[in-house]
């Protein structure tokens, strides 16, 4: 009886304690900024939490009403009230960035044409006619998205792009010298960010442009974290060494030859990503752990329903990728409450599969 009356109040203390914090945290979030409050608090508290103000992307502009990666998607997305158009980036032969998911044209070209799109000027390229769903257009330059994406009306929301870098890891440098050169010349004023599944072609783009929010697509393939449980990651990309000296040697020369330590070789943990997305079957509270062990936001694809949405929101997860965005767009906006530790019994199992 006594064992049961002390649980009832050790309860009801935890209960005190956490509506306590979380008047402090509204209160001083007034003062000091609501998302870095509420952090330390869930932080105090032992919970997981979002890094900042969840946001809906639609997974190769909005699908349901237009052909994936053309400029109607990305219009249709910011129209339908996504916070960002993901998009896919890859090189032409004469080395134009423009926006298509998949290494040859088969799937799409309505002539049924199968070509490698790196085999291809970009005027040839855009003379092909692309179908999907009864719908015909021309693949897009990565100019042309950014150009739709800016456009805006007064008073309208600032909408923005996450551009998924479609590369070989011999050829990041010219393609992020590429994308750089069509960002910066557009003067685009959206919102932007960009992911790699190539862990190599991140840390190019992050010493290229530290102020860039770049982020790695472990979709699929969580492992590409190298992520340990004691808050350190390795660095074995592609062939390892090598490879990070050369962006090292690279970094230290735009330095003027200093050998101030960039952030993301710090102790050579991996600490180039600013964000990461993983494929919503493989998120773990490990993995959910590790990245808030680095303050990463984790954003989550392959996300098609209002309760997966709302779940993931209350583990922490940041960002939702899906290609229906309104079960996205309602569960972020009903958001409103504490998260809760994520867990299920075969966690452990799962993230080392």
């Amino acid at each position: 009886m006594h064992g049961r009356e002390g649980r009832g109040r050790l309860s009801e203390s935890v209960v005190a304690v956490v509506s306590v914090l979380a008047c402090i945290a509204m209160l001083a979030g007034l003062v000091m900024g609501t998302t870095h409050v509420v952090g330390w608090v869930f932080d105090a508290i032992g919970l997981a939490s979002p890094q900042h103000r969840p946001i809906v992307i639609a997974h190769r502009g909005d699908t349901r009403h237009a052909p994936e990666n053309s400029l109607a998607s990305i219009r249709a997305a910011k129209q339908n009230g996504a916070d960002f158009a993901e998009i896919d980036v890859r090189l032409t032969k004469d080395g134009i960035p423009v926006v298509f998911h998949d290494r040859r044209t088969g799937r799409l070209d309505a002539g049924g044409r199968d070509v490698l799109v790196n085999s291809m000027p970009l005027s040839a390229l855009q003379r092909m006619i692309m179908q999907q769903r009864g719908m015909r257009y021309s693949v897009p330059t990565l100019r042309q998205a950014l150009d739709d994406a800016s456009m805006s009306r007064p008073g309208q929301r600032r909408f923005g792009l996450l551009l998924d870098i479609k590369m070989d890891a011999r050829y990041a440098r010219k393609v992020a010298d590429a994308v750089v050169r069509v960002v910066e010349d557009s003067k685009y004023a959206g919102n932007l960010m960009v992911m790699s599944a190539n862990p190599y072609a991140v840390m190019v783009f992050k010493s290229m442009r530290p102020q860039w929010h770049v982020g790695l697509c472990a979709s699929g393939r969580p492992d590409l974290t190298q992520w340990d449980d004691d808050g350190t990651s390795e660095a074995r990309f592609m062939d390892g060494a090598a490879r990070v000296e050369t962006v090292r040697r690279e970094v230290t020369a735009k330095r003027g030859g200093k050998q101030r330590k960039h952030p993301m070789f710090r102790g050579m943990r991996g600490e180039a990503m600013d964000f990461v997305v993983f494929r919503a079957r493989d998120v773990t509270s490990r993995l959910l752990r590790n990245a808030r062990l680095r303050r990463i936001p984790v954003y989550v694809d392959s996300v098609d329903s209002y309760d997966a949405a709302n779940g993931l929101l209350r583990h922490g997860v940041s960002g939702l990728l899906g290609e229906n965005i309104t079960p996205l767009q309602q569960a972020c906006s009903s958001y409103h409450g504490l998260p809760e530790p994520f867990s299920s019994p075969d966690d452990d199992d799962r993230s080392q599969a």
